[in-house]
This record gives C-alpha cells, structure tokens and sequence, in this order.
C-alpha cells in the first residue's frame, strides 16, 4: 500500500472573500459547560484551561548534573562553535529531493541545454558526423550536470559520532526537551487521568523524550523502548541518566536501547514519539514507511515533531495527512492536537504558512551563563480510536494575539477547518469571553463555541 502512495492534499477552493466577511461576523462565546465554572470563580480567565500551564522550560537539575559531567570530561568548550554551526544547519535543512523530481528537472535541462547547444552549430544535425554527435552530446550531459549540481539541494543525512552527539547535546537538547515537554502538556492537561505505562522513543538522541514523560509521569512508566542508529547517542543518552558516570546504575529496570526499529508489532506503547527524526529519511517512501510502523506500535498517542520550518512542517503534515486517511478502519485514529479537526490543514492550503509554535527555554549552563530564548516547531499528535462525542474541539490561536486598547484580535483554527480571525472588544463581548482571550497566547486554545 505504502509503495503506491503519493501524497496528494485534497483541495479546496479559493474562499478569501467568504472567509473575509466571515472574520467579521463570526460571534463566539464561552463553552455553556464551563459558565458555571467561571461564575463560580473555579476558573479565571487568565487561567482558563485552554492556556498551556508550560511557559518556559529548563532541563531538569539532575539531568543538567550529568550532562556537566560529561561535557567537562570531553572538553567540550573546545568545540563549541562547532556546535552553533550544527544548529544553524538543522535550522536551514530543506527535504531531500524525491527521484521524480531530480527526473523531471534533468530531462527539463537537458531539453533547454541541448536546443542551445544545436542551435549553435551551423550544419544541420543530420548532417554532423557520429563522433561529432557525441562529442556534442556530451557537452550537453556536462552542462546538465553541473547545472543540476548548482540548481537541486544536496541533501545528507548526519552520522551522529561521538563530537557531533556531543554538539547536538549542547545546543539542542534544552529546546528538544523544552518543546516536548510542552507537547505532552497538553496530553497531562486535558486527560489528567491518563496514566501511560509504555513509552517508545524513535530516534531518542540524547533522551530528551525519556526526560520529558518523567517530567510528568514519573513513576509510572513500566517500560521504555530508545531507538537511535547512532550507537553514540545511545551511549550518551545512557550515560546521562547514569549522571555522567559509567559506574552509576541506570534509574529505570525496564529501559531498553536499540539501533533499528524492531519488526514484531506485538508490542504496544501507550506513548509513541519521534521528534526530528523523520528528517533523517532519504525519501517520502522511507518516511511513510516509518510512520506506518510506528503508528502499528501505538496503543494510544503517536506524537510527531519537527522544526517549525516550511520542509519541518511539511513533514509533521503528510504523516498527518497518512494516519488519517490511509489507515485501515481497525487502525484509525484522530488530531488530538494541535487540530481541533481532521480536515486538511488550512494554512497551508490556503497561504502556504506552516503551521507552528513558539516555545521559550532556558540554555544549558554551558559554557555560559543559562539564557532564555525561543524556538519555532511544528507537531501532531495522533490519537488511537474515534474521536469522543463529549470532544469540545475548541479552535486554536495560530498566531500570536494582536492585543490592542479594547479590543484582541485572535487567528484561530476552528473545529470546521476553516481559520478564522476574531476581533474581541470590550463592547461586543461580555467580560470573561474578552479576558480569556485578551490572556491566551500562541498555541492555547480558546474555550468558546
């Protein structure tokens, strides 16, 4: 199945207008269910429970210990400019080209090259001779070369040896773990109940995702299954667990490494993750691939994570697009979030804008002070079985607020698939409706209908 599948958005037609004078009739209110719970003070609109409870996240201490430890014993200040290049070139990284393409763009030069090529001559083709026919023919597979070489993105996936886990570990792994930790908020907050007793982590790195469940979990996951192919970092991620020191016990019973993912779906995780990962894939087919299997391994969530990029959020969106609509009906699942919906994503349909997030975190120590700064990413997170009939589907604020004297304006993605851009003035709207929305920010969501 996966073989034939190409992905293909579905499309919509052209709706500014309608959508225009929609954004300024639309009218919404506060969920009727949660009035009472208002009125009665049990919630406050500065805290209403569509805002994210996480604002700026730091690695936790111990973990921060062990990690010291092991980038003093490396000398690790040596290279750390080494470090800044790599996050710059994580950040600028485009998808490798498909065959097709690199197809369909040499056949379209070597038609340009080698009208130009023959135009030139002034003989006849037919009447070139056979090694002058080759000799020009090869000229023309030069010039297409080196055009192509200048004109199709080189795309290479990273082998993670023991530097270059070490780099990563220093510039990447506080906002890995802050935005996963922000993620996974969202899944403690609405379903405080839920209690996972599995967690499956593909591509772990350096374990940002085992930090980030026991942030919230800790305890009460029996299991956890790391697959990384570099066996660097799977070495590091254990060794920071162990704070730093070969001779620590690990703190976990059940926590188990591999380099591939294994072929059995016997096996269920309550939480399956893969967090920029997918970007290590050379093609479409590998990445599909990969989901298809993780999504077989999934008891519950399937949690998708990429750079807020244009080529991340591309990604994050076709595994989207595949779970949703290609999936047997025995194996079907929904948008939990950030989707209030499972219709195709209107930003990008509509304005070819990514859909993603800001997330604020505290630097690592090293080999300076700590900083608060910002990082953009793009997630999905999936969730198995039909989607409650009791799910409110508040709309999501997609962008930051624009928060003016009187009024608030919010860009939401609603329940219908459709963005929506609201003005909340203190005159239109009663008191709680406007200050929840004059307190939200980019990502909450909006408890209105």
């Amino acid at each position: 199945m996966i073989a034939k599948y190409k992905i293909m958005f579905r499309k919509i037609k052209p709706s500014y207008l309608s959508s225009l004078c929609a954004k300024y009739s639309t009218k919404v209110e506060i969920d009727a269910r949660l009035r009472e719970n208002f009125e009665s003070k049990e919630y406050k609109p500065r805290d209403h429970p569509g805002r994210t409870k996480v604002k700026v996240a730091a690695i936790p201490a111990d973990i921060q210990k062990g990690i010291k430890v092991i980038l003093e014993d490396a000398g690790a200040k040596a290279f750390y400019q080494e470090s800044e290049d790599l996050y710059n070139y994580l950040r600028s990284r485009r998808l490798p080209p498909e065959d097709g393409d690199i197809k369909d763009k040499a056949a379209q030069i070597h038609r340009s090259v080698s009208n130009k090529v023959f135009s030139q001559i002034d003989r006849n083709r037919a009447e070139l001779t056979q090694e002058e026919v080759e000799h020009y023919n090869k000229k023309v597979q030069v010039t297409v070369f080196n055009v192509l070489k200048k004109n199709v993105y080189r795309w290479a996936n990273i082998s993670y040896d023991k530097p270059t886990s070490l780099q990563y570990l220093m510039v990447r792994a506080a906002p890995d773990y802050a935005i996963l930790v922000r993620i996974l908020d969202e899944i403690h907050r609405r379903l405080p109940d839920f209690k996972p007793r599995s967690f499956f982590d593909f591509g772990a790195g350096v374990g940002t995702g085992t930090w980030a469940v026991n942030t919230f979990w800790e305890g009460q996951i029996l299991e956890y299954f790391c697959v990384d192919t570099s066996s660097q970092m799977n070495d590091l991620s254990r060794l920071i667990l162990c704070q730093g020191r070969d001779n620590v016990p690990l703190p976990y019973k059940a926590y188990f490494q591999r380099q591939f993912l294994p072929s059995s779906t016997d096996l269920k995780y309550d939480i399956v993750l893969s967090a920029f990962s997918l970007f290590e894939m050379p093609d479409m087919k590998s990445r599909l691939e990969t989901i298809q299997k993780l999504w077989n391994k999934t008891e519950n969530f399937l949690i998708i994570v990429e750079q807020g990029t244009n080529a991340g959020f591309q990604i994050v969106n076709e595994a989207r697009e595949f779970v949703l609509n290609t999936t047997e009906s025995h194996n079907k699942g929904y948008a939990f979030a950030p989707c209030p919906n499972d219709a195709v994503c209107p930003r990008y349909m509509e304005h070819q804008t990514p859909c993603n997030f800001l997330m604020k975190y505290e630097t690592l120590p090293f080999p300076s002070k700590s900083e608060v700064k910002a990082d953009v990413f793009s997630y999905v997170i999936l969730r198995k079985g039909e989607r409650p009939a009791d799910d409110p589907q508040w709309p999501r604020i997609v962008r930051a607020p624009i928060v003016r004297s009187g009024h608030t304006i919010c860009r939401l993605c609603t329940a219908q698939g459709e963005l929506k851009e609201i003005i909340f003035s203190k005159g239109k709207y009663d008191q709680t409706t406007y200050r929840c929305a004059r307190s939200s920010n980019w990502g909450d969501v909006l408890p209105v209908k």
